[in-house]
């Protein structure tokens, strides 16, 4: 199956699902998409997505983060925006944002608060996970249950919860 289609419906999932009921963006004055030197990690195989969209709000850049699959290091992209977007062009992180994929200690998938977030957002600073839209939450379980069948993401998110496992030792 085509990744980039895939990214594409699991984009819609978060047409009309957000963090809270109403606009979290009116409490912080849309911190989150403030753009400056900041980006967006994007999943394996999302970039295709932006490949096809080519959107002119965004450009993709290798970052340093990297992660071994099939005995191969590849350099995570990040995307970076200038500040503003067509909404349903935004990569996945930003769709899920403040909430990230984890992997635990038993391998198991939970969707946590990224700690990432405290620095931008109100909702990381003094809510939980669990106290945000219902609906939002189980739409990212899904996404990321349905993403971890497939093997070089299933690898990627080891990686990435040992990359978010650095900051939550700061920021706890």
């Amino acid at each position: 199956m085509n990744i980039a289609y895939v990214y594409l419906q699991l984009y819609r999932l978060f047409d009309n699902s957000t963090p809270m009921k109403i606009d979290c963006g009116m409490l912080c004055g849309g911190a989150c998409c403030k753009g400056d030197e900041a980006g967006m990690y994007l999943f394996p195989g999302e970039e295709s997505v932006y490949r096809l969209l080519n959107p002119d709000w965004a450009s993709i850049e290798k970052s340093d983060f990297t992660y071994e699959y099939n005995g191969k290091k590849k350099n995570v992209p990040i995307l970076f925006c200038q500040g503003s977007c067509d909404r349903y062009q935004r990569p996945l992180a930003c769709r899920i944002f403040p909430l990230t994929p984890y992997i635990n200690k038993d391998g198991e998938l939970e969707i946590i608060m990224d700690p990432r977030a405290k620095s931008v957002c109100p909702l990381s600073r003094e809510l939980s996970a669990d106290e945000l839209d219902y609906r939002f939450i189980k739409n990212v379980r899904k996404a990321f249950v349905l993403l971890m069948k497939n093997a070089e993401i299933k690898e990627y998110m080891v990686k990435y919860s040992e990359y978010i496992d650095e900051y939550r030792r700061f920021f706890n």
